[in-house]
């Protein structure tokens, strides 16, 4: 394992002290070559209204959150690893890649899993105009998952939303539906490197501003799938309440990923480098509004 350190719809009050206070490296942290963002969530979420007002951008930004299963996935998956090296913006997800930063002395800034960030991001669409469209999940979970939302995110514009089974023919008829629905914000869930793989090769057909890869999210908020008590989530064992729940799915994750992973962060296969971290515009936006 190798781990190196590498006009918004609701004008964000921050300053440019505050903006450089969460900001807290200027390296990107990479595990076995997937590199991810090591920032705050509020500066992850200044970064996405910057997406949703900019006007210049070839194609969708794509956001996208990695965890242990996504960095075991892209071991041997060179599709995987190639879309993520095309994100946008890619977040950390879980207490797996904050204990290989603690271990190796480049602690992870915040747990930015898309189960906490998205209602985020939604709530900042909430009321604004801009609108949101579902790609995923079961039939019956999507529209419990619609909902839901409508009563959690009053004033929230749910364009459109589409299951997430459906064939590679039907690719085409499912972009036209995206596109004619116009909005602002995709959201994929079909699983990574499925939803991964599928936005990257398809943004340049896709009339949207973000497209968000959100694994399982649509059963976490159709209530299909129980989310873990807050604090077993403070102590980073929501993989173990998960596990509780769906033995049958998470077994491999549980009893190989994650002790494989632990494993070769303890024994010190982990080397680290330093990388300059991405420039986001976001940031220098901020910064020139105060001068």
């Amino acid at each position: 394992m190798t781990l190196s350190a590498s006009t918004s719809v609701k004008p964000p009050a921050f300053t440019s002290q505050s903006i450089a206070a969460h900001v807290p490296t200027t390296e990107r942290l990479c595990v076995d070559g997937i590199c991810f963002d090591n920032i705050s969530g509020m500066t992850a979420l200044a970064i996405v209204r910057h997406y949703l007002t900019e006007e210049a951008s070839p194609h969708p930004r794509t956001v996208f959150f990695v965890n242990v299963h996504s960095v075991h996935v892209a071991r041997r998956d060179a599709g995987l690893r190639d879309a993520l090296h095309k994100a946008d913006l890619v977040l950390p997800d879980g207490s797996g890649l904050a204990l290989a930063g603690k271990v190796t002395n480049w602690p992870v800034w915040e747990n930015l899993n898309g189960t906490d960030f998205i209602p985020r991001v939604l709530g900042e669409l909430t009321g604004s105009g801009q609108s949101v469209y579902l790609l995923g999940a079961r039939p019956p979970v999507l529209e419990k998952c619609t909902q839901n939302l409508a009563v959690r995110f009053p004033g929230l514009v749910i364009a459109g939303s589409r299951h997430g089974h459906f064939s590679e023919s039907e690719g085409a008829e499912i972009i036209r539906g995206i596109n004619d629905a116009a909005p602002d914000v995709l959201l994929v869930g079909m699983g990574t490197p499925t939803q991964e793989t599928w936005i990257v090769r398809h943004r340049q057909e896709l009339r949207t501003k973000i497209c968000f890869g959100v694994g399982g999210l649509f059963d976490f908020l159709s209530g299909e799938t129980p989310r873990a008590p807050r604090w077993v989530r403070n102590l980073g064992m929501e993989w173990a309440y998960r596990f509780a729940h769906e033995p049958r799915s998470k077994w491999d994750r549980v009893l190989l990923e994650i002790p494989f992973f632990v494993a070769r962060t303890f024994v010190g296969r982990v080397s680290v480098t330093s990388h300059p971290v991405r420039s986001h515009k976001v940031i220098e936006t901020f910064m020139k509004a105060e001068e």
